[in-house]
């Protein structure tokens, strides 16, 4: 999906900015603990050449996947597609030995998959792992790989063991995230207005 050349250019852009990165974190599966990875991330700036590079491999590979998903002849393929309209945060990260993502998913509000691209290799550990280790993936340089980000989709990237690794990542949303954020901004204003009702449970 990314050439060699692609691939240096992506490197050689988070060697120079390395200062601004940030850890992220987001809930861990099983215990719901909010916990931090220890991969260094950096935010691609908005028209940019790396912004726009990664763009288009990302529209590239949803094409693939819808394409791939068509010969099942078992899905929602139109809604699927309406879902998958834009994309957000796109950011290169650079694991260093020990870096790892615990296992989480990728699911918030209008968020239907994750898309991945591996930059380099020469490396050890760093496999991504689904379901708790039952699947486990291993990305060549210039590979990508994309996934659902429901709850059902839980995922983890393996310790680092030597060597460097540098991918990029994104996720593909259904609605712009700066409308994604008004319209959750308008439908909790209007919540907090409301008469709470009895909850009905299951």
């Amino acid at each position: 999906m990314i050439s060699d050349k692609e691939c240096k250019l992506l490197i050689n852009y988070h060697k120079k900015h390395e200062k601004e990165y940030y850890l992220e974190h987001c809930p861990e599966a099983t215990s719901g603990i909010d916990t931090y990875s220890s991969f260094k991330s950096i935010d691609l700036p908005g028209e940019s050449k790396v912004h726009t590079l990664v763009h288009q491999k990302t529209k590239a590979m949803v094409k693939k996947w819808l394409d791939h998903l068509k010969k099942f002849k078992a899905f929602h393929l139109p809604l699927l597609s309406q879902s998958l309209n834009c994309s957000h945060k796109y950011r290169l990260l650079k694991y260093e030995p020990g870096a790892k993502i615990h296992p989480h998913t990728d699911f918030v509000d209008y968020v239907y998959a994750s898309c991945t691209f591996n930059l380099n290799d020469k490396y050890t550990g760093g496999e991504f792992k689904f379901w708790n280790g039952q699947h486990k993936v291993v990305l060549k340089k210039g590979e990508g790989m994309i996934w659902p980000a429901d709850y059902f989709w839980i995922h983890e990237v393996n310790p680092i063991k030597t060597g460097v690794r540098y991918s990029t990542n994104c996720f593909i949303m259904s609605l712009d995230q700066n409308l994604a954020e008004q319209v959750n901004k308008q439908a909790y204003d209007q919540a907090a207005i409301r008469k709470p009702s009895r909850p009905q449970y299951f």
